[in-house]
Formats: C-alpha cells, sequence, structure tokens
C-alpha cells in the first residue's frame, strides 16, 4: 500500500450490553514508510480480546485513544495491558484521552489486578487531550472536539500525509465541531438508533447529516442498539445514502483503506 494510507480495523462495533457484538474500538493504522503507528480507538471490558483476533501483530500497538470513561470505552485497558505485559512487550504505550485517564486506568488496574500496574513490562506514557489545541498521538496529528454526552466525551480528528480520520465516541456531534472535523475521509459515528433521539446519542439520521454538512466523504456507522441493529440494520447504508454520503454499518473484521 501506498505510504499516505491510513488503514481502520474494526475490532468491536457493538454497544455496551451488546452480547453478539464487541464493543466499539476501532485500530487505526497509519501506513508510515518506514514503520507503520498503530493506535487503538476505545478498548471496553469485551473489546480487548476481539483486539488480540483481528490484528496479527498486536504486540506492535503503539497508542490507545480513550474517548470517555464509560466502562464499555476503557474496561478493557487492565485485560490489554496485563496480556501485552505476559507476552513481555518493552516498548512504551501511549495512552491518551479525556481528563482523568491516567488516574481511571490506574485505579481500573488496581481494582482488576492489585499490584500488577508497577510490574508491568512495559512503561506507559499518559497524556491528556482537550479541544482547545492541536495535539499529537504517537507522532500523528490530532484535534479533539467535544461531544454530546452524559459522561465527558472528546471525539478526535487525525490527519496523516494528506488523509484524515474521525471517530466521535459516543454522543452527537454538535454543529460547533463542524469547522474542525470539515472534509475528512473518514467519519466514524455513534448511531444508536436508526432515527430515534435519546439524550446523549445519535442516530444515523443526525450523522449522516451532520456528515454531509462537513463534508465527511464516507461514514461507519457504530454502536447500534442490539435490538435496533437486528431489527433495523440493513437499512443504514440506504439511509446515509439519502444524506449524500456514502456509509456502512460494519461487521467485526471490517477494514476501510483510506
Amino acid at each position: 500500500m501506498k505510504g499516505q494510507d491510513i488503514k481502520v480495523v474494526f475490532c468491536g462495533v457493538g454497544e455496551a450490553f451488546d452480547q453478539d457484538y464487541p464493543n466499539t474500538s476501532i485500530l487505526a493504522i497509519f501506513l508510515d514508510k518506514r514503520i507503520p503507528v498503530r493506535i487503538l480507538l476505545d478498548c471496553g471490558f469485551t473489546a480487548a480480546p476481539s483486539f488480540w483476533k483481528m490484528y496479527s501483530d498486536p504486540l506492535e500497538l503503539d497508542g490507545v485513544w480513550i474517548s470517555h470513561l464509560h466502562g464499555d470505552h476503557f474496561f478493557g485497558l487492565p485485560q490489554l495491558l496485563i496480556r501485552l505485559s505476559e507476552h513481555g512487550r518493552q516498548k512504551d504505550l501511549h495512552i491518551c484521552g479525556v481528563k482523568g485517564i491516567k488516574e481511571a486506568v490506574t485505579w481500573a488496574m488496581e481494582l482488576a489486578y492489585p499490584g500488577k500496574m508497577t510490574r508491568l513490562s512495559f512503561g506507559i506514557v499518559f497524556s491528556e487531550a482537550d479541544s482547545r489545541q492541536p495535539f499529537e498521538i504517537c507522532g500523528i496529528r490530532a484535534r479533539a472536539v467535544e461531544i454530546d454526552h452524559p459522561q465527558a466525551c472528546l471525539g478526535v480528528r487525525f490527519d496523516f500525509r494528506g488523509k484524515s480520520l474521525f471517530y466521535t465516541g459516543d454522543g452527537r456531534v454538535p454543529e460547533s465541531a463542524r469547522k474542525v472535523v470539515h472534509d475528512c475521509d473518514l467519519g466514524i459515528f455513534e448511531t444508536f438508533s436508526l432515527d430515534s433521539s435519546k439524550h446523549g446519542h445519535s442516530n444515523v439520521e443526525e450523522a449522516g447529516a451532520f456528515a454531509a454538512a462537513a463534508g465527511i466523504r464516507h461514514v461507519a456507522a457504530v454502536h447500534m442498539q442490539r435490538a435496533e441493529r437486528k431489527s433495523n440494520g440493513q437499512l443504514v447504508q440506504a439511509r446515509l445514502q439519502k444524506k449524500g454520503v456514502r456509509g456502512v454499518l460494519p461487521e467485526p473484521g471490517h477494514v476501510i483503506v483510506i
């Protein structure tokens, strides 16, 4: 593949309590000509095994982005960290996310595996992001936007050699974020339902309208409520197309290259 490509692997696409689909978790691989950079976007309590299953070289993971501190988006980190350590990982892992990320991960590790945090075979570099200024994760340029969700949540835009990726985490993207995410090549949107309204969550209609207005070329709809996905999942692509947006409701293992 060309050096400027971004490869997106959907390890999990489900909501918090879905018995069929692992929690939403996406591996973004920035295909540098020399050494790829691999960043996992969220890691909920059912996501870590799926990541291990979907990616052939999990020990090479460079960083993790945590959009917000709900269990289905970060409670998989203790399992991920312990397994990486069991395999003898040496290089540091960068974990970046919302305010309080270090304290939350440290607490989760101590609750899950007391004393293990200080005995990992590798170091962890924590950093907090906010929406006020650009930042980097593992050398990849990024911008954050505040998302409308009951828990403080940040969406993130990555830019890499002329290509761009936007991931919302959970919730509705406010109009104020349009300038930051304008013209992205791929937007991964939380879409809890097809068109019904639920506080703190987005739906396919809202995501499609926002993407079209923001010039986002391709939309992947994730985190759909489990019953809604079964009954209305086949309508997602058509609804997005009506908004003038190419769209997909990915399955675990689905790959998009931009």
